[in-house]
C-alpha cells in the first residue's frame, strides 16, 4: 500500500488524482482502476477533475497514446462509494456466492426500519419485552465493528436474540442489501479464494480517499484486497478522522500506516495563510508522533488569528449571549475590510449553540444562512404528519406513545385544541370517547386515510385546508420537499413510512434543507468537512460534553456488556477516551477551515468543554499573556472597526461580454413559448377581465385541485384554494369568481375520467405535478409534469390547458421536452397529451410530431435557425 497522510489544504484530491494519471502513462485501462471516497458527491468530484485532466490530454500536441481511451471510459469508470465499490466486487463474483448480481442496494434508514420491524415480531411472538428493540437496533447500527459480536458476562442473551433477528431480516432481504449486509456479504466473498481472484483481475488497482474514516470492517476488506495482490494507493489524514458515531475508528488507519510499503505526508498547503499555518502547526503537536505532520504555507499572505474569551461573573448562558455580540462585532469589523458576509463561516460543535447566535445576527440585522441547523425531519409541520399518520392505525385504546400523538394531533394546527379542555379526557384509560365531537370527527377521517396509498395518505394530510391555514410560507414549503423525498422512496405500507419518517428523525446527519439566501454561514462541524472559507470563526469553544449512557456498549473486537456489569465499565472508560481524542480531532477539523482569519470565542465556565482544555494545553486559555489572546467583560462588546482595505480593481475580463446564445442556460417550456410571442393565451378568464395575473391564477387553482384530487363539490375543500398565495393579491369580489370559475373546470375534467381519460382507480401507478430537469442543446430545461401515469403496460403523460379555443401546435415543443426528460429518466416512451378543459378534449402527438419539434430546437440551437426565424 502508498498511503498519503494529508493534512488539511495540502491537497489530497490532486494527489489522488496524479496517481491515476500515472496509472494511465503506465497503460493501465481506467477500467481496471476503482476510485473509493466517502460521499457520492466526492466520487463525482473527483471523476469532474479526471475527466478535465483527460480532456486536456486530448487537446495535447502530440495527444497521449492512452488520451483516446481514457476519454471513452472516464464516464462509466468505476467512482463511488466504499459500500458501491463493495456492491459491484458482489455482482462480479455473484453466482460463486450463491447471491442473485440484480440485488437492490437499500437505504441504510430503511434496511434499520426493516430490521427492526423483523425484531418487533420476534419479540413479539416469543413473549418479551419491547423494551429490547432499543438494544437490538443499537447491535444492528453497531455491525460495522466486528463480524460477529462477543457477549460479555450478562448480554449472552441479548447477543444470541439479535443474531436470531439478524438471521430472519436476512431472509427478508435476500433480494435487497443494505450496507451492513454489503460489509457483511464483502467479508464472505474474501473467503472464497476464486471469487476473491475474480474482483482482483477486475479491479487491480484501488484508490481509496478519506481513509480515516472507515471502519473496522471496511479496513478488513481493503486490508485482504491489497494481500490478494490489489494496488492499494490510500489518501487520509488521522487528525480528521470525526466519524465515531458511524463506526470509523482511527486505530484502522493507523494500522495502515504501520503496514504500509510507502508513506508520504503532504506538507504544502494551499489554502492557509501564513499565521493559520502556524497556529495549527503548534495544534498539531497534540497528537501522536507520527500524526504530526507539520506544513508549509505556500501563499504570500500573512492572515490572522485571534482567541476571544469572554470573562468575569454571571450566568453562562448570559455570557454566550453576549460571546455571540462580540463575535459579530469582528465580523462587522472585517466586513469593513473588505471581506463579504458570504465569504465568512460561524462553526459550531453543537446544534445548541446556534440558537444564542441566530439571536444576535437577527438583533444586529448581519444576513445569515443556516447551512445545517437541526434535522429537517424534526421540524413542527412534519412531526405533525407524523402523529396523524399513527393516529390513522389505531384500534382501541391507544398504548403510551400513542397517547402523546394523540396529544400532539390535538393540540397542534389539525384540531388546535386548549391542552386543558383535554386534562379530563387524558386522565381515562381511553381518552377517545371523552373528546369533543369536532376532535372524533377529525380521528374518523384519520381513520379513512389507513386505507390509502401511503402516499395518497401522507398529501391528503399535507394539503389539510385546515393544516395549511395555519402554517407560515416557510412550513408550507417544508411540506412540499417531505412529499418529494418521500415519492422517491415508494413506500409499500403505512408503516413503513412511519418508520422512514421516525428514523430520519433521529438520524443526526440528517439536516435541514439549507436557507436561501447570501450572508454568514452558521454550520455544524461536521457539515464543515471538506469545506473553506476566508474567514472562520469557532463559536463557543466552552460548551461541555453531554453524559450519553446507552443501555449496551459494544467494544472494536465486538465485545458486548451491559449497563451494570464490570465490562460495560471498562467499555465505557475506552469509549470516553475515544470520545475525548476525537474531540481534539473534531477542533482541527473546525480551526482548519480558515484561509485568511480565523476566530475563536468561548466563555469562561467553572466546567469548560473539552475545546476549552485544548486551547488552555496550547496556552491559549483566558488567562494567557499570548497577543493572540483577547479578554473581554460583558460590558466590554464594542469593538472598533478596523479601517477599510483599498477597494478590489476589476478583473481584466470585466469589460467583456459574452455572446447572446438562442436559449439562457436554464430555461423552462413555457418561459420559451412565452418568450415566442405565446400566440394563445395560457388561460383566459371572462371577457371582461383583462388582467394576466388572473389567468395565472386560475390556470395554478386548477392544476392545484386537480393534482390533489379536490371534489368540486365540497366546499370546505375548494374554498382551501383559496388559501393559495396567488390568489391573495385579489378582492373578495375576484377571489369568489377565481373559486366558481375554477369549481367549473373541475367538474369538466371529472367528467372525462373514464371517457377521454383513464378512471383513478385503473392507474396503477400516478404522479401528479412531477418536477423534471432537462440538460438539451445547451440549456437545462425545467418544469413540472401535470400528470404521468400507467394503465397495465401504458404510460400516459397529460399537460392540463384551461384555454378557451384550442390551439395543440404553440404545446407541441413543450410536450415534446416533457416527453423527452421522462425518456431519458424512465426509459418510458409515454404518450404526450393535451387536455383541454373547457372543451373537455383530449389531444394527443404522435412519437413522430415530438421528435420533429426537438429536432427543430437542436437545430434552431445549432444556430441553423433562430427564434425570429
Amino acid at each position: 500500500m502508498r498511503l498519503y497522510v494529508a493534512s488539511a489544504g495540502t491537497g489530497k484530491t490532486h494527489a489522488l488524482v496524479q496517481e491515476l494519471l500515472s496509472l494511465l502513462r503506465q497503460g493501465v485501462p481506467l477500467r481496471r482502476v476503482a476510485a473509493v471516497t466517502f460521499t457520492r458527491k466526492a466520487a463525482e468530484e473527483l471523476r469532474g477533475r479526471i475527466r478535465k485532466e483527460v480532456e486536456a490530454l486530448l487537446r495535447a500536441h502530440p495527444r497521449p497514446p492512452f488520451a483516446e481511451e481514457a476519454g471513452r471510459e472516464v464516464h462509466g469508470a468505476l467512482f463511488t462509494t466504499i459500500h458501491g465499490f463493495m456492491a459491484e466486487a458482489l455482482r462480479h463474483a455473484a453466482p460463486l456466492l450463491f447471491l442473485d448480481p440484480d440485488f437492490a442496494v437499500l437505504d441504510e434508514l430503511l434496511a434499520q426500519a426493516l430490521f427492526l420491524e423483523e425484531a418487533r415480531s420476534r419479540l413479539y411472538l416469543d413473549g418479551l419485552d419491547p423494551g429490547w428493540e432499543g438494544p437490538l437496533s443499537l447491535l444492528y447500527r453497531k455491525r460495522s465493528l466486528a463480524p460477529r459480536f462477543q457477549a460479555e458476562e450478562g448480554a449472552e442473551g441479548v447477543v444470541d436474540l439479535f443474531h436470531r433477528v439478524l438471521e430472519g431480516y436476512r431472509r427478508r432481504t435476500r433480494e435487497a442489501l443494505g450496507p451492513g449486509d454489503l460489509e457483511a456479504l464483502a467479508l464472505r466473498l474474501l473467503d472464497h479464494p476464486q471469487a476473491l481472484r475474480r474482483v482482483v483481475a477486475r479491479f487491480p488497482y484501488l484508490l481509496v480517499d478519506e481513509y480515516q474514516d472507515v471502519n473496522p470492517l471496511q479496513g478488513r476488506f481493503f486490508q485482504a484486497l491489497e494481500g490478494a495482490g490489489v494496488r492499494v494507493v490510500a489518501v487520509g489524514d488521522p487528525k480528521q478522522s470525526i466519524y465515531l458515531f458511524r463506526n470509523a475508528q482511527v486505530e484502522v488507519f493507523r494500522e495502515a500506516l504501520a503496514r504500509a510499503q510507502e508513506v508520504r505526508s503532504l506538507k504544502e498547503t494551499r489554502r492557509h495563510a501564513r499565521q493559520v499555518a502556524a497556529f495549527l502547526n503548534g495544534f498539531v503537536r497534540l497528537f501522536p508522533e507520527a500524526e504530526r505532520v507539520p506544513v508549509e504555507a505556500v501563499r504570500e499572505a500573512e492572515g490572522r488569528v485571534e482567541v476571544h474569551w469572554v470573562v468575569g461573573e454571571g450566568e453562562l448562558e448570559e455570557k454566550r449571549r453576549e460571546e455571540a455580540h462580540l463575535l459579530l462585532d469582528r465580523l462587522q469589523a472585517l466586513r469593513g475590510e473588505g471581506y463579504a458576509y458570504s465569504q465568512m463561516a460561524v462553526l459550531v460543535r453543537s446544534r445548541a449553540s446556534l440558537s444564542p447566535l441566530e439571536a444576535a445576527f437577527r438583533a444586529r440585522g448581519v444576513p445569515y444562512v443556516l447551512r445545517r441547523g437541526r434535522s429537517f425531519f424534526t421540524r413542527p409541520e412534519v412531526r405533525d404528519l407524523y402523529h396523524a399518520l399513527r393516529l390513522s392505525l389505531l384500534e382501541g385504546p391507544p398504548s403510551p406513545e400513542e397517547r402523546l400523538s394523540l396529544m400532539a394531533f390535538l393540540r397542534g394546527p389539525f384540531v388546535g385544541l386548549d391542552p386543558l379542555a383535554l386534562e379530563e379526557a387524558f386522565l381515562a384509560e381511553d381518552p377517545v370517547p371523552l373528546l369533543p365531537q369536532e376532535a372524533q370527527g377529525r380521528l374518523e377521517w384519520l381513520r379513512g386515510l389507513a386505507g390509502r396509498r401511503p402516499l395518497e395518505a401522507l398529501k391528503a394530510l399535507a394539503w389539510d385546508p385546515t393544516f395549511l391555514k395555519r402554517l407560515s410560507p416557510r412550513a408550507r414549503a417544508n411540506l412540499d420537499t417531505l412529499l418529494l423525498l418521500a415519492a422517491a422512496e415508494r413506500f409499500p405500507d403505512l408503516e413503513a413510512l412511519l418508520e422512514w419518517l421516525k428514523l430520519r428523525a433521529e438520524d443526526p446527519e440528517t439536516a435541514e434543507l439549507p436557507e436561501g439566501g447570501e450572508g454568514v454561514h452558521l454550520l455544524t462541524v461536521h457539515a464543515a468537512k471538506g469545506l473553506e472559507w476566508p474567514v472562520v470563526a469557532v463559536f463557543d469553544v466552552a460548551r461541555g460534553e453531554r453524559p450519553n449512557r446507552e443501555p449496551l456498549l459494544v467494544g472494536l473486537g465486538g465485545e458486548v456488556a451491559l449497563a451494570g456489569t464490570r465490562g460495560y465499565e471498562a467499555l465505557s472508560k475506552r469509549q470516553q477516551k475515544a470520545q475525548e481524542e476525537e474531540a481534539l480531532r473534531l477542533l482541527y477539523v473546525a480551526l482548519s477551515r480558515a484561509r485568511d482569519v480565523l476566530l475563536v470565542t468561548g466563555s469562561v465556565s467553572t466546567r469548560p468543554g473539552p475545546w476549552a482544555l485544548v486551547l488552555e494545553r496550547l496556552g491559549l486559555g483566558p488567562e494567557s499573556q499570548d497577543p493572540q489572546v483577547h479578554r473581554h467583560s460583558p460590558r466590554e462588546r464594542a469593538f472598533s472597526p478596523l479601517p477599510p482595505k483599498e477597494g478590489p480593481h476589476p478583473a481584466p475580463y470585466a469589460s467583456h461580454s459574452l455572446f447572446p446564445k438562442p436559449f439562457p442556460p436554464v430555461f423552462s417550456p413555457s418561459a420559451h413559448r412565452k418568450a415566442q410571442g405565446e400566440p394563445r393565451p395560457l388561460a383566459e378568464a371572462l371577457e371582461a377581465e383583462a388582467l394576466p395575473e388572473y389567468a395565472r391564477a386560475l390556470g395554478t387553482l386548477v392544476h392545484y385541485a386537480i393534482a390533489r384530487h379536490l371534489d368540486p363539490e365540497d366546499g370546505e375543500a375548494m374554498a382551501g384554494l383559496l388559501l393559495q398565495e396567488v390568489a391573495f393579491p385579489f378582492s373578495e369580489e375576484e377571489r369568489a369568481r377565481l373559486l366558481e370559475e375554477a369549481r367549473g373546470l373541475l367538474r369538466r375534467y371529472r367528467a372525462l375520467l373514464g371517457v377521454g381519460l383513464a378512471p383513478l382507480e385503473a392507474r396503477e401507478e400516478d404522479y401528479p405535478e412531477l418536477p423534471l430537469a432537462l440538460p438539451l442543446a445547451g440549456t437545462v430545461w425545467y418544469g413540472v409534469l401535470d400528470r404521468l401515469y400507467r394503465v397495465g403496460k401504458r404510460w400516459y403523460l397529460e399537460d392540463y390547458k384551461t384555454d378557451q379555443e384550442v390551439h395543440p401546435e404553440a404545446y407541441r415543443f413543450q410536450l415534446a421536452l416533457y416527453w423527452e426528460a421522462l425518456r431519458r429518466a424512465w426509459g418510458v416512451e409515454a404518450e404526450a397529451r393535451l387536455v383541454y378543459l373547457r372543451h373537455q378534449r383530449v389531444h394527443a402527438f404522435s412519437k413522430e410530431e415530438l421528435l420533429e419539434a426537438l429536432w427543430q430546437m437542436e437545430k434552431e440551437a445549432s444556430g441553423e435557425s433562430s427564434p425570429e426565424a
